[in-house]
């Protein structure tokens, strides 16, 4: 841990002294303010005994306030809302300021960091899900170099809480607070390059809590693959906990998305497979709030085709198959299908609308405890019938 906070303080002053060199003053900043909103809502139905129409919003709203010294200075605040209801609080999201010449950058303040994200539209939240590492909220300091990125800092932000197993035990107060609030180095390391057109992120981060036990590594391979009409998006991503000890085992995540780009037609798949330990208690499992763990499900897959009728206007059917848990013992799967409509009159409006059967399939939904064991929605062994239109727009 010495050797991480020396790092830090000599990677910080070497930095501060590149940046004074090259400081000028400027009077009259530019001020940009940029960001997006959603407002969605759902209807969702169920055929067992409690057939009534219920119904749900989300909403999100992310500002960004821009200024812009000099050609080298500049700083941005963020506000953000986001909350499964109509009415979002709005919360400070972070602060920084950048110097940047060229190629290469410096950011200090609060910084973001994910890798190895899906695409699938359930869980294209990188704050959320990622198949390589949600994001990771650091008050530090960042370097970007062409492709490199490194950076440095304390912990801040959701997902920083210590990862508790049921063999840890605290003997007083001072490591019952080091547990309740934690003190967290993070160092971050990746670096994007191209090969024939085809563009690879390897990635590693690792986080350390101050304890002999606590600390947590995520590393893998981000790739998007580009071959005439046909993309691919895949990642692999490996998440361990407790470095030293013999367990947790480390979990494996593998995530493969192609899609076929036909003009007027475009398919779009994907495949999710995750190697969790059959025991949950010996397994690398990054928790959040209900239904939010870093890796959603063991294993799914999808199937979508899109006829664009015309620049504004599409309409696509989708097939999906999931698991419904990270525990692979057991029967908890679903299917669903149904149309989705997209309509984008202009760049900065994106308005989807979807229906969709949902059906269960496993005997562990007749089960009476086998909410313990859903890391997505509860079904409860009846099939359910789902309306939603979700409307974003960028500004």
């Amino acid at each position: 841990m010495r050797t991480i906070k020396l790092t830090a303080l000599a990677f910080g002053l070497a930095a501060a002294n590149v940046l004074a060199q090259n400081a000028t003053e400027n009077d009259d900043p530019k001020l940009k303010v940029s960001g997006m909103a959603e407002f969605d809502a759902y209807a969702n139905a169920s055929t067992g005994d409690n057939q009534k129409i219920y119904h749900s919003y989300k909403s999100k709203v992310d500002v960004d306030f821009q200024a812009q010294f000099n050609e080298n200075w500049s700083a941005q605040v963020g506000i953000e809302g986001y909350n499964d209801d109509e009415a979002p609080s709005i919360k400070y999201r972070d602060a920084f300021v950048q110097y940047k010449k060229g190629n290469f950058a410096v950011k200090l303040g609060d910084l973001a960091f994910s890798e190895g994200k899906f695409t699938y539209y359930n869980f294209n939240d990188s704050t959320v899900n990622a198949a390589g590492m949600r994001e990771k909220q650091v008050r530090g300091i960042e370097l970007d170099y062409y492709g490199l990125q490194f950076g440095i800092g304390f912990g801040r932000g959701d997902w920083n809480d210590i990862p508790y197993y049921s063999t840890d035990t605290y003997d007083d107060d001072e490591e019952w607070d080091d547990y309740y609030y934690p003190k967290s180095y993070d160092i971050h390391l990746a670096y994007q390059f191209d090969i024939a057109g085809q563009t690879f992120r390897p990635f590693i981060h690792y986080k350390s809590w101050q304890k002999g036990n606590a600390n947590e590594l995520h590393t893998g391979l981000n790739a998007d693959l580009a071959f005439g009409p046909l993309g691919v998006h895949a990642v692999y991503g490996l998440h361990a906990d407790r470095l030293k000890k013999s367990f947790p085992n480390a979990t494996h995540a593998f995530l493969a998305e192609p899609t076929l780009d036909l003009g007027r037609v475009i398919v779009k798949a994907g495949a999710f497979f995750a190697i969790i330990d059959d025991n949950s208690e010996h397994a690398t499992i990054h928790y959040g709030n209900e239904f939010s763990y870093e890796i959603p499900e063991y294993k799914f897959a999808y199937g979508e085709v899109d006829f664009k009728a015309n620049d504004a206007f599409t309409a696509g059917l989708v097939g999906e198959w999931h698991t419904n848990t990270i525990d692979n013992t057991k029967e908890l799967g679903s299917f669903e299908i149904g149309p989705r409509f997209y309509f984008n009159p202009f760049k900065n409006l994106e308005v989807t609308g979807f229906a969709k059967a949902i059906i269960p399939v496993g005997d562990d939904w007749k089960k009476e405890e086998h909410y313990i064991w859903i890391s997505l929605g509860d079904y409860d062994d009846d099939v359910l019938f789902s309306l939603g239109l979700e409307t974003v727009f960028r500004f």
